[in-house]
């Protein structure tokens, strides 16, 4: 009875200091808790029921299922003075799992819009992340995957004509490419590459590959080499538009590809975060 008394009385107090400190970090230090957590948990067993990833998210993020797939998601708050706009045509590419699958957290590109929200919010920055299911309109329409830009397109004019204060509107993909194209290694740290995707069929493409150029330059100023520089798409077998002809503030970005973990990922919205600021100060 002593003995139990004293294990309760030591879980309940570890796990009062420890949402103490939880509570008292930063978005980027929860998220780089959670990717160290789940690297280190096989050194530390005795703890390792506080340093799950998991707990953080019952009480940091909102934990929900999506197809199955438990994802990271944060709160999202809308305001008319959003300056960024956040969604996923291909919403459901997912990347390695390879830390995180033990706690049945699928890492997706909603995930990193969330995480990047997060970031350019600690920079002081209102960021709207798309809610609405590019997956349900596709349903409910009975469409086929391939008309995904038709259905996001519903999702981004009502968002452009709801918010006029919008100056960045960003596509967020990820791309089907081996390793040894989208990961790379800056000073010890290593990054998932970032590629954008310009579509040349709409008559003021030019605006939107110049906003394509600034955010790669930019980025390959804080880290050279970090972008593929930018795919320009046109012809036969290509979308060729991707949206882009509703604003000329919109980019398509690739984030990193299949194979790609959270920490790579995490790296390069970092900067990421650093470079929209950059731009939207320059405006």
């Amino acid at each position: 009875m002593f003995i139990l008394t004293i294990y309760i009385s030591f879980n309940l107090f570890y796990n009062l200091i420890y949402n103490l400190y939880l509570s008292k970090l930063s978005n980027e230090k929860i998220i780089n808790h959670i990717i160290e957590s789940t690297k280190n948990e096989k050194k530390s067993p005795l703890l390792s029921k506080y340093q799950k990833p998991e707990n953080i998210l019952k009480t940091e993020f909102t934990f929900f299922e999506n197809n199955n797939n438990n994802t990271i998601n944060v709160d999202n708050t809308t305001s008319k003075n959003n300056l960024v706009y956040i969604y996923s045509t291909h919403e459901t590419e997912s990347y390695s799992d390879k830390y995180l699958e033990v706690y049945n957290i699928n890492p997706t590109v909603k995930t990193m819009s969330y995480i990047l929200k997060d970031y350019l919010y600690d920079l002081g920055i209102n960021v709207l992340v798309e809610e609405n299911s590019v997956t349900e309109i596709l349903k409910k329409n009975n469409w086929s995957y391939k008309y995904s830009y038709d259905a996001s397109k519903e999702l981004v004019q009502k968002k452009i004509n709801e918010t006029p204060t919008l100056k960045l509107i960003i596509d967020l993909h990820r791309d089907s490419a081996p390793l040894s194209k989208t990961l790379m290694t800056y000073k010890e740290i290593p990054y998932a590459k970032i590629l954008f995707v310009v579509g040349a069929e709409h008559e003021n493409y030019e605006q939107n590959y110049n906003l394509a150029q600034t955010l790669n330059d930019y980025l390959n100023e804080e880290i050279p080499g970090i972008t593929r520089g930018i795919s320009k798409k046109s012809g036969p077998g290509v979308n060729g538009i991707y949206n882009q002809n509703l604003s000329s503030n919109s980019v398509l970005i690739e984030l990193g590809g299949q194979y790609n973990e959270i920490e790579e990922l995490n790296n390069s919205l970092k900067i990421l975060s650093k470079v929209i600021l950059k731009y939207l100060e320059g405006e």
